[in-house]
C-alpha cells in the first residue's frame, strides 16, 4: 500500500528515543567539531624528549559557553618565547579567577613546532580535550537509542507498506523487569486470524498497556510473506496511527 513520505518521516521522528539519540547525536558532533579544531593533536601524546620546557604569561581571560561540574569555563590566552625569543600565543580552559593576567606559567611546546603548545600540567587534564570526549560519549549515547528506534522503524515501515489489517485480541500480557517513565513494561500477546483457519500470535513489549489494552480487539497489520510479524497501529506514534486508522484501513473494508 502506498504510504507518503511525511508519514515514513514521522514514523521515525515521532519517537522518544529517536528524538533523544539524534539530540545526543548532535550535541556530541557539535561538541567534537568545536574541541577538535581547538585540541593540538601533535602535542597530545608528545613524550618528554619532543617538548621544550619554558615561562609564559597571561595575557586574557574570556568566558565561555561550557561548563564543568557546573561551574562555568573560562579561556586563558598565554603568550611565550620559543629558544629564538619569537613570541607564541596558546589557550588553555579553566574555571574562573584560576589565574591573573600577567600571571607567570610554565608552558611546554614542540621543540619541532614551537607554534604548538600547552600548558604545563594540563596535558591530560585539560577541559578541551575532556569536552572532545565528552562529544564522543554522546554520540555513543545517542548511537544506542537510534540504532534500535531505526531498525524498530525499519521493520514497522515494511509491514505497513506490504501488510494486511486484521482485528487481534489480546490473550495476555506478562510484566517484564523492565520500566519507562517508572511505568512497568508489559509483554502482550495477541492473537489475529490471516485467513478462515489461520491463527497467528504476535507479542509486543509496551509500558502504555492503557493505550493498547482497552479495548476487546485491536488493529494490527501483518505481513502476509511472514503472518508472525505484526504491529499494533496504537503503538506507532500519533500521527502514523490515526492516518493508518482514518485512510489505511477503510480502504479494506
Amino acid at each position: 500500500m502506498f504510504v507518503p513520505l511525511r508519514i515514513r518521516i514521522l514514523l521515525l521522528f515521532g519517537r522518544t528515543s529517536f528524538i533523544i539519540g539524534f539530540l545526543f547525536t548532535l550535541i556530541g558532533l557539535a561538541f567534537i567539531i568545536y574541541f577538535s579544531m581547538q585540541l593540538n593533536w601533535n602535542i597530545l601524546f608528545a613524550g618528554k624528549k619532543d617538548l621544550v620546557t619554558t615561562s609564559g604569561f597571561i595575557t586574557s581571560m574570556n568566558e565561555t559557553q561550557y561548563k564543568a561540574n557546573e561551574s562555568l569555563l573560562y579561556e586563558y590566552r598565554y603568550r611565550y618565547y620559543d629558544m629564538s625569543q619569537i613570541p607564541y600565543s596558546g589557550f588553555f580552559l579553566e574555571y574562573a579567577n584560576a589565574y591573573e593576567r600577567g600571571q607567570e606559567i610554565t608552558v611546554e611546546y614542540l621543540k619541532d613546532s614551537p607554534e604548538v603548545s600547552r600548558f604545563a600540567g594540563k596535558d591530560r587534564q585539560n577541559y578541551d580535550q575532556i569536552m572532545f570526549l565528552a562529544g564522543l560519549g554522546s554520540i555513543i549515547i545517542g548511537f544506542l537509542f537510534l540504532y534500535p528506534s531505526c531498525r524498530r522503524t525499519r521493520r514497522e515501515r515494511k509491514i505497513i507498506m506490504m501488510g494486511r489489517p486484521a482485528e487481534g485480541k489480546l490473550v495476555y500480557a506478562e510484566p517484564t523487569n523492565l520500566r519507562v517513565n517508572e511505568q512497568p513494561v508489559y509483554k502482550l500477546t495477541y492473537e489475529y486470524c490471516t485467513g478462515r483457519y489461520d491463527v497467528q500470535k504476535f507479542s509486543v513489549r509496551s509500558h502504555l498497556i492503557r493505550n493498547i489494552s482497552d479495548e476487546h480487539t485491536e488493529i494490527l497489520i501483518y505481513d502476509p510473506s511472514n503472518p508472525g510479524k505484526a504491529v499494533v497501529v496504537d503503538t506507532l506514534p500519533g500521527p502514523v496511527a490515526r492516518y493508518i486508522l482514518n485512510k489505511l484501513y477503510p480502504s479494506y473494508n
